[in-house]
């Protein structure tokens, strides 16, 4: 292993476990050697001059085929109100603003009254940048959008927000926060200090030009929330975290510091205070994609039909969790070609079976599957297959729940990552969860082995067999009914509704000039006051080290 910070420690760690290790000199890094040369009071003068770099890059690329023009950071403004505050989103990949049955980033605009002119999309995914085409779909709605670093802008014409220049700190008013000395832990603190001094200035920057007082992203899997949530309350605001992927056990990983988490149940407060999460208001507002479920039915029946026509009279759906080149950090291609082999040959073999196919990642299903793609191709063939291929630049566009209401049962091939499976069983679909990689720690497992959890393929298969035979099917075959409560308390289709307005009366506060801790508290109370004193409570706050009921907010005057 390379020779790293902690390394004593994790010697003694290893040892602990019966393995030694063998101490490598680490690669060289002319980058980091001359980052820590320089001072500290260098690293926002270096931040701008590299902004300047790639936003020239970028025009010169353009400039070949048409005039570049130098936006401002407040192109786009579309809609925007002099003096008025904004919710700014994180976009991640999917905008559908017309198509509410697709997955969208603007979910909670959708279905509430929220405003487009209240609303300014960040784009920051050089894979999926900012262009004249989003940026002509969001101006029919008076969103504005904004690129947060040039390598997200495809094009020197869009907006793109490049930050002023502005003298750092002296070294004596900073010298308190930075970590002396000389060892490898304490460089390696430097390094984190310094960086994230860095992301708090330039998001605090962006705060203070767009007018931005409430920052909405789902996205709390690195430490960046964090420096995002100090440079919202340094400006007056609010961060809000919303929950994406359905979570089942504490750990680190997930981890959030955040002013306010929309989270779908109040039971996942007490998953975030093991986790450690810092959090001031955690929102119960329900599973945030259940307005699409009403949207998907009628299309999940055309899919159904036609798989009818061809001969097919059971129907199974196959929902696949993606896989990498390097098992190292996810499972590897070899485990979903299994999966999909399997289902694949049913098909090939069972002229009464079709098969609908939502791969997490459609663009790359093909290239994934190898050797096993070809199956899949023979499968189509017979008119019982169908495959989602709509996708997005990261993931398919379309929610697990339009593949499973055109089907009879939905098989969701990963345990301890089941928001494929949440999404189909709240759809009201048979959802069984085939569990290959033994996480026998997931509450799903409450569920029942052999009604809903499975650990093979050949046990899968046996037990569909037997329920379409049996007269009645087998009793919990495939239900998620004993636990719904647990993982949404509404289940009314409202859930994004519920953030949007939330969302909403921020706004009206800041707007009014209310100050951020009293906009906070009242938002609070009237979502108390609306859905249940249950649904807002503290996580890890200050003065608190257990999640505290919503009470706190019962009595208090309406202002």
């Amino acid at each position: 292993l390379e020779r790293r910070p902690w390394w004593e420690a994790i010697t003694r760690y290893a040892a602990d476990q019966g393995v030694t290790l063998e101490a490598l000199s680490p690669v060289v890094s002319l980058r980091r050697w001359i980052r820590r040369s320089l001072p500290v009071t260098w690293d926002w003068s270096v931040q701008w001059l590299r902004a300047r770099w790639g936003y020239w890059r970028a025009a010169l690329r353009t400039g070949r085929s048409g005039a570049v023009t130098a936006p401002t950071p407040d192109d786009g403004a579309h809609g925007a109100a002099a003096g008025s505050c904004r919710i700014a989103v994180q976009y991640y990949g999917q905008l559908n603003l017309d198509q509410p049955e697709k997955h969208s980033d603007l979910f909670c605009w959708q279905q509430s009254a929220l405003r487009g002119s209240d609303l300014l999309v960040c784009f920051d995914l050089p894979q999926d940048p900012l262009d004249a085409e989003k940026l002509r779909a969001l101006g029919r709605h008076e969103i504005s959008a904004v690129a947060v670093t040039p390598w997200a802008a495809a094009s020197g014409v869009v907006p793109l927000f490049l930050p002023r220049w502005r003298p750092a700190p002296s070294r004596r008013a900073r010298a308190g926060r930075w970590p002396a000395g000389r060892s490898a832990e304490e460089r390696w603190l430097r390094e984190q200090v310094r960086e994230y001094e860095l992301v708090r200035r330039f998001w605090t920057q962006f705060f203070e030009v767009h007018g931005i007082k409430v920052f909405l992203s789902w996205f709390k899997n690195t430490q960046t929330h964090c420096a995002i949530a100090d440079a919202l309350e340094e400006v007056g605001g609010v961060t809000a975290i919303y929950q994406r992927s359905y979570e089942t056990n504490a750990t680190i990983e997930v981890t959030t510091g955040a002013d306010l988490v929309f989270n779908f149940t109040p039971t996942s407060a007490e998953i975030e205070r093991q986790s450690g999460s810092v959090i001031r208001y955690h929102v119960a507002v329900g599973y945030i994609g259940d307005h699409r479920f009403p949207e998907l039915r009628g299309p999940a029946a055309i899919i159904r039909q036609r798989l009818v026509r061809h001969g097919a009279q059971r129907i199974v759906g196959l929902l696949d969790e993606n896989s990498k080149d390097d098992l190292r950090w996810h499972t590897g291609h070899d485990f979903e070609r299994v999966n999909y082999q399997f289902l694949l040959e049913k098909v090939l073999a069972e002229p009464w079976l079709g098969v609908v196919i939502k791969p997490k990642v459609p663009r790359t299903l093909r290239a994934r599957l190898g050797p096993v793609a070809g199956l899949l191709a023979q499968a189509e063939r017979t008119g019982r297959c169908h495959v989602f291929e709509e996708s997005g630049a990261l993931h398919g566009s379309y929610p697990p729940a339009a593949a499973a209401l055109a089907c009879d049962v939905i098989i969701h091939g990963h345990l301890n990552a089941a928001s494929a499976g949440l999404d189909s069983a709240l759809a009201g679909t048979p959802t069984l969860l085939l569990d290959r990689l033994g996480w026998s720690r997931s509450p799903l497992y409450r569920l029942g082995i052999g009604r809903v959890v499975f650990t093979s393929w050949e046990e899968i298969w046996a037990a569909c067999l037997e329920h379409w035979r049996r007269p009645g099917g087998i009793p919990g075959f495939g239900n998620w009914s004993p636990m719904l409560d647990e993982f949404d308390p509404f289940r009314d289709g409202r859930a994004a509704e519920r953030l949007g307005t939330y969302l909403q009366w921020l706004l009206e506060g800041f707007n009014a000039g209310v100050p951020r801790e009293t906009v906070l508290a009242d938002a609070a109370e009237r979502y108390a006051s609306r859905w249940g004193k249950d649904k807002v409570t503290h996580v890890n706050g200050e003065d608190l080290h257990e999640s505290a009921p919503a009470e706190v907010y019962a009595d208090a005057p309406v202002r």
